[in-house]
């Protein structure tokens, strides 16, 4: 028996709503970012889409690229998965800008920096999460960060394993950000799964 759900699609609305909720937390995850690194993080982009499963790596690269990813799942009262994903090179250059070294300094990604990495996916991801609850009264709770050095494909399906269950299509908003003298880029992946919509719905007077 398939007990997926047929369709996620939301109207114009919906999408909106999503939309102003998603940039609440960025906003507010990529403040929670700057108190870390001392200095100011431009959003450069955000944008907000569904697409097939199966072409979600497209947004980093593509499945075979390989990425540097710090992953977190959250649970309470929704369910969801969000991924900050990063070239290698570009994620050497964050750990500079994290640990306040020179450019260029950050060579390998060993224990020091993998932790580096991890307690900037908390600060985001937990950022991200409270601004959305304390707008829609929700109790949220991320996991513990993982760092990962893989292929896009293979990371990202760790985050759509219990989505696929569900619908063949996710929705994510995605966003790039930097400081104005790094110029160093990462992709923030929102992963909302079926239950975590439907619950950002419900409590904003949508039935979905």
């Amino acid at each position: 028996m398939d007990n997926r759900v047929p369709d996620i699609t939301l109207n114009k609305d919906e999408m909106r709503l999503w939309g102003s909720l998603a940039l609440q937390g960025i906003d507010n995850a990529m403040s929670g970012l700057a108190t870390m690194v001392n200095r100011e993080i431009r959003m450069s982009s955000l944008s907000l889409k569904q697409v097939p499963a199966s072409e979600a790596p497209d947004l980093v690269g593509g499945a075979d690229k390989m990425v540097i990813g710090i992953y977190l799942a959250f649970e309470g009262d929704a369910t969801g998965h969000l991924m900050l994903v990063h070239q290698p090179d570009v994620a050497l250059a964050i750990i500079d800008m994290l640990l306040g070294n020179e450019p260029g300094a950050t060579r390998d990604l060993n224990e020091m920096e993998q932790s580096a990495l991890g307690e900037m996916g908390n600060i985001i991801g937990s950022a991200f999460l409270n601004a959305i609850a304390d707008a829609l009264s929700l109790r949220l709770q991320p996991s513990p960060p993982e760092v990962i050095l893989d292929m896009a494909g293979a990371i990202l399906d760790v985050a759509f394993a219990e989505i696929l269950q569900q619908t063949d299509d996710v929705i994510v908003a995605e966003t790039s950000f930097g400081t104005s003298d790094r110029q160093a880029r990462g992709t923030f992946l929102v992963i909302p799964s079926f239950n975590f919509l439907k619950v950002i719905l419900s409590h904003a007077g949508v039935e979905k």
